[in-house]
């Protein structure tokens, strides 16, 4: 599945997010139907990348998320991914996002490579609304500081670990072969810039 990105002509915003299109994720990695469906969208301003992230069911957070805040080892509870590749050469980021607003990133040089010499963006802003009925996760992540990659030319993934503690992973991913892996590169998508 190609995600979507929306281009904004002018500077965006949550209230902006929120009223977009949303894509839905109805299949996890194993094509099991997933009931209620996991639903993103991804837009930008030209300054920043805009990704909102919403399921209609109640999220297991990690325990040590607050909103806001960078948290790693996110994927041991229920959240939200993207993967955002570089269209040529191997680099790629990886950015998480709790149901809570906690957040985590990291920039890979190859597949589960860390590269040590990028540090992960400072200026992340989040937003979420989480009740016992579900919940809506929304970040704003500086396109400047996503360095290696290019959105004008890159390949993108959404992906969602959610009914912890019996997780099912879902992606836009094409190729779900093998066990649960989001760290494919080569099977992430050119997004379609509308």
């Amino acid at each position: 599945m190609q995600a979507i990105i929306h281009q904004w002509a002018f500077n965006g915003s949550f209230d902006q997010l929120v009223s977009l299109p949303r894509q839905e994720l109805v299949n996890d990695w194993f094509g099991y139907d997933v009931e209620p469906s996991a639903e993103f969208t991804f837009a930008t301003d030209g300054q920043y990348l805009w990704f909102l992230a919403a399921r209609n069911r109640e999220a297991t957070v990690h325990p040590d998320a607050r909103p806001g805040q960078f948290q790693p080892e996110l994927w041991r509870y229920d959240l939200a991914e993207w993967f955002l590749a570089s269209g040529e050469g191997t680099n790629y980021w990886e950015f998480n996002l709790a149901p809570n607003g906690a957040w985590w990133a990291c920039a890979f040089t190859d597949v589960r490579r860390a590269n040590e010499d990028i540090p992960a963006p400072l200026a992340v802003d989040t937003e979420c609304i989480l009740t016992d009925e579900g919940w809506c996760a929304m970040a704003r992540i500086p396109l400047n500081e996503l360095r290696g990659v290019d959105i004008r030319d890159c390949k993108l993934a959404a992906t969602f670990i959610l009914e912890t503690p019996d997780q099912i992973f879902l992606t836009t991913a094409d190729d779900l072969s093998g066990e649960p892996d989001f760290h494919r590169p080569d099977c992430f998508s050119t997004p379609i810039l509308k």
